[in-house]
C-alpha cells in the first residue's frame, strides 16, 4: 500500500557554473606563490631537495646514481618557474611536496585542465580550496589571510 504526503516538493536548483578567472593561473605560477609563501627562495627549496635525496639513498629508496648536487635542482626549480615549463615527472612534483607545503593534483590540473575546471587558488598564498587547512574566500581571488577586509588585490 502506497502513502501519499503532502510534503512539499524542493525546488531544483542548479549549481552555479565556474567561472574561469580572466588570467588563469599557470602551474609555475602555483609553484612560485606555494614557495614564496613560507618564505623559501629557491637555493632553500634545493637545499630542502638535496637534503631528501640523501635522506632517501641513506635508506636505500633510492639508487646512489640517483643523488643529484644542490646545482641540478637550483636549475630544475629555475627551469619549472620559467613560463611555460611544466614538470614531467610526477615524482618531481611528490619531492615538491614532501619537502613544502604544494599540492600536485593542483599543480596538474592547472597544468591539464581547461580553466574552467581549474581549483580556485588564492593569488596572495596560493592556498587552494583543496587544502585542508583552507580559510574562507575575501574575494574571488584572494583568502582572507591575504586579504582580510574583502577589498581585492
Amino acid at each position: 500500500m502506497l502513502h501519499r504526503h503532502a510534503f512539499a516538493t524542493s525546488p531544483r536548483t542548479r549549481f552555479l557554473p565556474r567561472v574561469p578567472d580572466a588570467q588563469p593561473l599557470t602551474p609555475e605560477g602555483y609553484l612560485r606563490l606555494r614557495r614564496k609563501a613560507v618564505g623559501l627562495d629557491i637555493r632553500d627549496l634545493a637545499a630542502r631537495l638535496t637534503d631528501l635525496c640523501t635522506a632517501l639513498v641513506g635508506a636505500g629508496e633510492l639508487s646512489a646514481d640517483m643523488l643529484a648536487a644542490r646545482e641540478d635542482f637550483v636549475s630544475i626549480l629555475i627551469m619549472l618557474e620559467a613560463p611555460g615549463v611544466r614538470a614531467r615527472r610526477r615524482e618531481t612534483l611528490e619531492a615538491i611536496a614532501a619537502v613544502m607545503p604544494f599540492d600536485a593534483d593542483v599543480y596538474q590540473q592547472l597544468a591539464d585542465a581547461d580553466p574552467r575546471r581549474h581549483p580556485r587558488v588564492c593569488r596572495g598564498c596560493g592556498t587552494s580550496t583543496q587544502d585542508h587547512d583552507m580559510p574562507s574566500w575575501a574575494t574571488t581571488t584572494s583568502c582572507t589571510r591575504c586579504d582580510p577586509a574583502g577589498e581585492g588585490l
